[in-house]
């Protein structure tokens, strides 16, 4: 784990058709992802729960939809990663949802709104962000999670998407385990203190980790090997560790040249290909089911992480943008509304003033979560709008048309900001 940084390579192999799978690249975070983990996330520090390595700060919310999508996604990989990520469903209150069989979600499809989990095959190895920092870190039209190469591996011609699961490589359904066990917010097990692997590892002397690492194939730095191998405290303070499991899809199978004691180590296993049962434990723990009115608190606007939107966008990706946010708006999931309200009024602090006005014009015969959606982006927006008299004027209209309070006091709270009252007459 590359410790905050979630470098999320599976194994010890970067392909999974190697000559040897405990053996190869070890790959971490590319390089234009690297330098967003300059910086370690703030919290309270470690924490110490019943199982399992896991980030605290970083999780989704119970009951949440993931939706994933893929980048140049065909049929057949798409019904793999289907098949085996789901898996995960069946322990969590959060749900991994792929969309209409066969083809599932695509990425670059915009008006499906946006995508929590976007999985990209062109980089180099496996990796995966953790938990929400796909959506509080990343620009959120880019992968969060790559399988190098699996659309070509899997492809239609090859491998018909009737029987993909039971034709498909054991250790390639373990990586999409393990990168689907880190965007669920699961670190790398072999970094768990109570495992103690880096009590194992040769840290100096002939042979010590540094060398190791340093050689073809991998060719890593000092802090590259310590992110990767050393102390999760030292690069993850948001962790929460227990008890070792040392047969978790998250274990690293680590080559013996780096231990002490070779393959006796006991942090020195073979690739670990199905979720265990302490996997399964610990994600049923942290995801619980919750009541609606539970996930009500957590869907509210404050309580969002989604990363601000530049401030400056090209034309098209403006227009790419403002489609998604209008279809979420319209979700029928708490916290996609909630995550659009806020994307929106970022989105206003990019745009031009005109598309406020825009916006406020089209609440005429629009849907309740429309009308409420824009409101509250214009309430919660860090800058005032210097909107026409015509948008008042319908604003105005709306908030004494409605009988519902929070959408009249979202609309008295934008009329304020633009420098008006609306009253209810």
């Amino acid at each position: 784990m590359t410790g905050l940084v979630i470098f999320a390579f599976f194994g010890g192999a970067y392909n999974s058709h190697a000559a040897d799978e405990s053996e190869g690249v070890m790959e971490s975070l590319p390089e234009h992802l690297i330098y967003l983990y300059t910086e370690v996330p703030k919290g309270d520090g470690p924490s110490v729960g019943e199982s399992q390595l896991v980030v605290r700060d970083r999780r989704w919310e119970p009951n949440r939809l993931l939706r994933v999508c893929t980048f140049g996604g065909n049929k057949s990989v798409v019904a793999l990663i289907r098949k085996v990520a789901s898996e995960w469903n069946a322990v969590s209150s959060v749900k991994l949802d792929f969309g209409p069989a066969p083809d599932g979600y695509n990425c670059l499809v915009s008006n499906a709104g946006f995508y929590q989990i976007r999985i990209g095959f062109s980089e180099r190895g496996y990796w995966s962000v953790l938990g929400k920092d796909s959506e509080s870190r990343l620009d959120p039209l880019v992968p969060s999670m790559n399988l190098e190469s699996f659309n070509r591996i899997y492809s239609e011609a090859r491998y018909p998407a009737a029987d993909i699961t039971t034709k498909a490589a054991p250790y390639d359904k373990a990586v999409i385990r393990h990168e689907f066990g880190h965007a669920l917010g699961l670190l790398h097990e072999h970094q768990n203190p109570s495992l103690k692997c880096q009590d194992e590892i040769k840290w100096e002397g002939p042979g010590n980790v540094y060398d190791y690492f340093a050689g073809s194939p991998n060719f890593w730095s000092a802090s590259q090997v310590e992110r990767n191998l050393g102390f999760i405290q030292n690069t993850d303070p948001d962790y929460q560790a227990g008890l070792p499991d040392a047969k978790s899809v998250m274990m690293y199978s680590l080559p013996k040249e780096i231990f002490k004691n070779g393959s006796s180590s006991k942090c020195y296993v073979s690739v670990n290909y199905e979720i265990s049962a302490k996997d399964k434990e610990i994600i049923a723990k942290i995801y619980p089911t919750v009541s609606q009115g539970q996930v009500a608190q957590y869907a509210a606007v404050d309580r969002s992480t989604v990363k601000a939107l530049p401030l400056a966008m090209a034309r098209s990706e403006s227009s790419d943008i403002k489609s998604r946010i209008l279809v979420d708006l319209e979700s029928n999931d708490d916290y996609v509304r909630r995550d659009a309200r806020v994307r929106l009024a970022s989105f206003l602090q990019s745009s031009p003033e005109v598309d406020a006005n825009s916006l406020i014009r089209a609440m005429n015969g629009a849907s309740y979560r429309y009308k409420l959606g824009v409101a509250v982006a214009l309430a919660k927006s860090s800058e005032s709008f210097d909107l026409d008299s015509q948008s008042k004027k319908i604003l105005k209209e709306q908030a004494n048309a409605t009988d519902d309070p929070t959408l009249e006091a979202s609309i008295e709270s934008a009329l304020k900001k633009a420098g008006d009252h609306a009253g209810r007459k």
